[in-house]
């Protein structure tokens, strides 16, 4: 099967441990544009946590943010999809959080809040370069178009209120101590599959590269899923072809190798 689309997860996959993109990387992705092959980030990152890639990160064709919420075309950052939570459900999540004194973050687009600020929070803006703003009440925040939450320290209790009262809402463990709040029925492989549509691609047609396990629907479900050698066991069993190396080293340029070959065979 020729593949026309790559989606690859960054953190802990395309991108290093350190955050950056290697020089190999960007290159084996210029290669595979040149191929014909469309080329996108799937991430649960939000528009301000790709910061951390400066103008880098606009190398693929496109992003598939929010864990998949999200979709904008990089060659002029228009956004074809966006599926933002309700301002109802919002407010009652973000009304919890300000009660409780937990720490919740808010982000949409560019703009980022917390309702408690904390260590590991300051040291993770030093990346970006951007100190999010401290809110202490609903009025200081725009609860329209909230695109998505994410809670750290404070995850237990948020987790367990949404479980018990906001079932528009789900999350993911997107890394160890970390969750991701999205819209019900928000996810990576729904986000994939709006994009394939959207290019008139099949969903055999597709193939999506993770190492965690909230990359495991994506892996399980493209046509091709692709873990790199540094994944979890889960994702490698799911997976149709594991990389030799990991995402410190050439791991992209092996994948996107792998599918070149693959569609130099079907040619």
């Amino acid at each position: 099967m020729k593949r026309k689309l790559l989606a690859m997860d960054l953190d802990g996959t395309a991108v290093a441990d350190d955050y950056s993109l290697s020089p190999s990387a960007i290159a084996a992705i210029g290669e595979a544009r040149r191929h014909g092959l469309r080329t996108a980030f799937v991430s649960g990152r939000r528009d301000v946590d790709m910061l951390t890639l400066g103008e880098e990160q606009w190398c693929v064709d496109y992003h598939i943010l929010n864990n998949g919420g999200k979709i904008i075309r990089c060659e002029d950052r228009k956004i074809l999809r966006n599926d933002c939570i309700d301002r109802e459900t919002s407010v009652r999540l973000i009304r919890y959080a300000l009660e409780n004194d937990l720490q919740l973050h808010i982000v949409s687009g560019m703009l980022w809040q917390v309702t408690k600020m904390s260590e590991s929070t300051l040291r993770y803006a030093s990346l970006l370069g951007v100190v999010p703003e401290t809110v202490s009440s609903l009025a200081e925040i725009d609860t329209e178009a909230i695109e998505g939450f994410m809670a750290t320290g404070d995850l237990q209790p948020i987790a367990e209120f949404i479980d018990r009262e906001l079932p528009e809402l789900c999350y993911l463990h997107s890394e160890p101590g970390t969750i991701d709040i999205m819209k019900q029925g928000v996810s990576k492989w729904n986000g994939i599959r709006a994009l394939a549509e959207l290019l008139g691609i099949g969903e055999n047609e597709t193939a999506a590269a993770g190492n965690y396990y909230n990359d495991l629907d994506m892996i399980e479900r493209a046509g091709l899923g692709i873990a790199v050698a540094n994944a979890v066991a889960p994702v490698k069993e799911a997976a149709g072809y594991v990389t030799a190396e990991d995402n410190n080293h050439d791991a992209v340029k092996e994948m996107i190798g792998y599918i070149l070959r693959e569609v130099e065979e079907n040619e």
